[in-house]
């Protein structure tokens, strides 16, 4: 049972499930890969019992077998080795030869036949995406999803589905309790979307966005969702995610009304001005007081042990006088997602959310929106 592979050919794949396999775990198993080859192709599968990746590679197969071994010394072992063709021999212990060039190493396995497997699915089944759009919308939302393991239910982005105008609407969610972000793109219907959404964990998002990489053009992303599970496939890559059994927020309850002061700013203006006050800004809070009057802003921060910071910023501001507080990564994150040279902040008081968007958008076919909550300071 061996075959021989190209070493860009298998750190490609092998680099890919590091992600998934290596870390710390009480089952073994589990910071193993499966390896799997037969025909021309050499599978590769790690999972971590929430997301799962299997990758297919080219390789030449002498004969067919499977191994399972360790993800992470497999990896170490064939960044280091020379650009040459590796060759791979399954013993009889369960253990695996890898010669290259001059080197050669015997890595111990586990019994393959205990690897988990991943979740079957129906090839037909799949919708065909714009990996670009996916890649987009995860960007524009999944950074405000929290990261505290006991809200679970706000630890991903939810997937909802809609018809507006006419048109379907895909729409991604995301938000930690303290801020928001929404992104609507035009989309065909993807199959296995409940009417309420479904929510897939900020791990396997961000997965799914290094797979898709920086790839150009218009590239296509099967998707399809089951009641558990949502599969991704994307070329020779599939991944596959446990999704979270949960109620995701009434968030359309939140969104702020009323918010009737305007001001429209420079986006990078705004982001510069931001990084420079906030060098000043509590630690602990990070946060910045913004007073504002005609046409006009004044950016503040203090911190007890060091001192404080101001910056005026010009912007078109119509209102009356305000001062108000935010959380700076939070601007400084949410802006960074919007794709426009002009945003525009709309207030209420100095207690209620503030509400960035972009200054132009289409409703309901590329509407876009975070929302923060304001902080007393």
């Amino acid at each position: 049972m061996n075959f021989e592979i190209d070493k860009r050919e298998f750190i490609k794949g092998l680099g890919l499930m590091q992600s998934v396999a290596g870390r710390k775990t009480t089952l073994p198993i589990l910071s193993h890969i499966l390896l799997e080859w037969e025909k021309n192709s050499l599978y590769l599968t790690g999972t971590d019992l929430e997301t799962g990746i299997c990758e297919e590679l080219i390789a030449k197969i002498n004969q067919k077998g499977k191994a399972s071994v360790s993800a992470n010394k497999l990896y170490e072992i064939v960044k280091e080795l020379p650009e040459e063709t590796i060759h791979i021999q399954k013993k009889d212990n369960q253990w695996i030869t890898l010669q290259c060039g001059k080197s050669i190493f015997n890595l111990a396995g586990l019994d393959p036949e205990e690897f988990p497997s991943l979740p079957t699915y129906q090839e037909e089944n799949f919708s065909t995406v714009s990996a670009r759009l996916i890649r987009e919308m995860i960007e524009k939302t999944a950074f405000a999803a929290s990261n505290e393991e006991s809200r679970y239910h706000l630890n991903g982005v939810l997937f909802a589905q809609s018809k507006q105008g006419g048109k379907e609407i895909l729409r991604m969610v995301a938000t930690d309790g303290h801020r928001l972000s929404l992104v609507d793109r035009e989309n065909q219907k993807i199959s296995g979307i409940e009417e309420k959404g479904i929510i897939i964990p900020k791990k396997g998002i961000l997965e799914i966005k290094k797979i898709i990489g920086d790839r150009d053009g218009e590239e296509e992303m099967g998707i399809y969702f089951n009641a558990t599970h949502g599969f991704f496939k994307m070329g020779k890559s599939l991944t596959v995610i446990r999704l979270i059994d949960g109620e995701f927020p009434e968030y359309e309850q939140v969104v702020p009304k009323g918010n009737d002061k305007k001001l429209v700013m420079v986006k990078e203006r705004m982001v510069s001005s931001l990084k420079r006050v906030s060098t000043m800004a509590s630690e602990r809070m990070e946060g910045v007081k913004f007073s504002l009057k005609k046409n006009s802003m004044e950016m503040s921060s203090y911190h007890q042990d060091f001192g404080d910071a101001k910056e005026e910023v010009e912007m078109v501001y119509e209102g009356p006088p305000l001062q108000v507080g935010f959380n700076a990564r939070y601007l400084i994150e949410a802006l960074n997602v919007i794709d426009a040279e002009e945003v525009v902040m709309e207030l209420k008081d100095e207690g209620s959310p503030g509400i960035l968007r972009p200054s132009s958008f289409t409703p309901g076919i590329s509407n876009q929106f975070c929302i923060i909550m304001p902080m007393r300071l």
